[in-house]
């Protein structure tokens, strides 16, 4: 009766996946300045009665003065965070641009439609235009600290981290506030530095509102925070707390979800996964999913999920997500298009060669195409920053393994359970997943 229930899961899934997906891959023209429904009960909340009744009076405001540029920014920053908040960016991505695009076609210079830009670039995956644009408008305005953040993100994702930092104190300076705090969270977990991480992750949360979405995105971080540091119960009361403020929001099911996953409780994971996907069509809930499937031997149900990943990708790609490295890490841990994973890995190493996560995801597609030899000095550079990332330790231990260096691949697997005891519950688990050699060091 499981396998049958959970199968039953899978096709809802890929159904409702797919018509998520082909529904909102373009947003209609005569559709552009309005809001679709949230799921269940959250239409009827107050931040979503509150989002359409400014969606309207932009919208009119825009038909009465077409000129005033801050009608369509603001217009444009509704979508942006109804896409955050409910995941259905192929829907309100490109109502965004539309906007933006028209606002920079009256004023190419100002400097609040030029940010948005660069931030819906971010969204995107296209870093270096992020950049560009952020760097421009620094240098017009630069005591402004959505300027300096947009731009902190952007030299994180490009591996530029002296620079990111420079940014990140800039805004801190400008405003204290909870954006400022978790990026300085991320960058001093990218560091080693992870109690300065939780702290700062702490005064971002703190700095926010309770039941608004960025206050819980900030509590969400923190809890993985702990998750990663194998503070199990810490990170569930976290995630616990969350659900009390806003009900039902996905993050906070998937971190519990993946709790529940190190516990062993792999019913009680997929069911909350399961919720959040039908929540938020957010692929990494999915990516999660299948990983869930395959840790409790799942096999057949883990490959239709990672059917939705594989048609998620592409929709993405379709919209102009550069989804690259993402696809290329995804296949690696379930085996699957080794070959084109390892060329869109290369691709994006090209792109992004100082960038941690790209040197790792290129290092470990190396590895599963039987190159582990050539993957060493690429993941030896994703670790001289001593970030303290248990599933990056656990990589270079496997690869250090399989290219024979068996002192090296000792060192890395101490190294990560250290940093997360229950690493091997957290990662995913095939059939043939590694090499003899590597497999036999990772389970000692």
């Amino acid at each position: 009766m499981k396998k049958k229930i959970i199968g039953i899961v899978v096709v809802l899934m890929l159904f409702g996946g797919g018509v998520y997906y082909l529904k909102y891959r373009q947003a209609p023209k005569n559709d552009l300045l309005t809001l679709s429904p949230r799921v269940g009960n959250a239409t009827a909340s107050s931040e979503f009665l509150n989002a359409q009744r400014a969606v309207s009076f932009y919208r009119d405001e825009i038909a009465k003065h077409p000129d005033i540029i801050k009608n369509y920014v603001e217009l444009a920053q509704l979508f942006l965070q109804e896409g955050r908040v409910t995941g259905r960016h192929h829907e309100y991505v490109p109502k965004a641009q539309s906007l933006l695009d028209e606002a920079l076609k009256r004023d190419p210079n100002n400097y609040d439609a030029n940010i948005i830009k660069a931030s819906m670039l971010l969204t995107m995956h296209q870093f270096m235009q992020a950049k560009e644009i952020a760097e421009r408008m620094v240098t017009k305005s630069p005591h402004t600290a959505i300027g300096y953040g947009v731009l902190c993100d952007a030299l994180v994702e490009l591996g530029e981290y002296e620079h990111a930092v420079e940014a990140c104190d800039e805004m801190l300076k400008a405003r204290p506030d909870l954006r400022s705090y978790s990026r300085a969270s991320y960058l001093r977990e990218l560091h080693g530095d992870l109690a300065g991480a939780i702290e700062a992750m702490q005064l971002a949360a703190e700095t926010g509102i309770a039941g608004q979405e960025n206050r819980a995105w900030a509590l969400y971080n923190l809890g993985k925070l702990f998750l990663n540091a194998g503070k199990l119960d810490t990170a569930a009361y976290i995630f616990n707390g969350i659900l009390e403020e806003r009900p039902a929001y996905a993050y906070a099911l998937s971190g519990l979800a993946m709790v529940n996953k190190v516990r062993g409780t792999y019913d009680k994971a997929i069911e909350l996964l399961s919720k959040a996907s039908q929540s938020m069509p957010e692929h990494i809930f999915l990516e999660q999913l299948a990983d869930v499937y395959l840790s409790d031997g799942q096999k057949e149900n883990a490959e239709g999920v990672a059917k939705i990943v594989m048609n998620a990708f592409e929709q993405h790609e379709k919209g102009g997500w550069n989804i690259n490295r993402e696809y290329a890490m995804f296949c690696a841990n379930h085996n699957m298009n080794l070959s084109e994973a390892l060329d869109r890995a290369k691709k994006e190493y090209d792109l992004r060669p100082t960038n941690i996560d790209v040197l790792d995801t290129y290092a470990w597609t190396l590895y599963k195409n039987g190159k582990a030899s050539e993957a060493v000095p690429f993941i030896e550079q994703a670790m001289h920053r001593n970030t303290a990332n248990f599933m990056l330790h656990y990589h270079a231990s496997l690869i250090f393994a399989a290219a024979g260096q068996q002192e090296k691949a000792e060192i890395f697997r101490k190294q990560s359970m250290k940093e997360n005891p229950f690493v091997h519950a957290l990662v995913a688990d095939g059939d043939e997943p590694y090499t003899a050699v590597a497999k036999k060091i990772a389970l000692r």
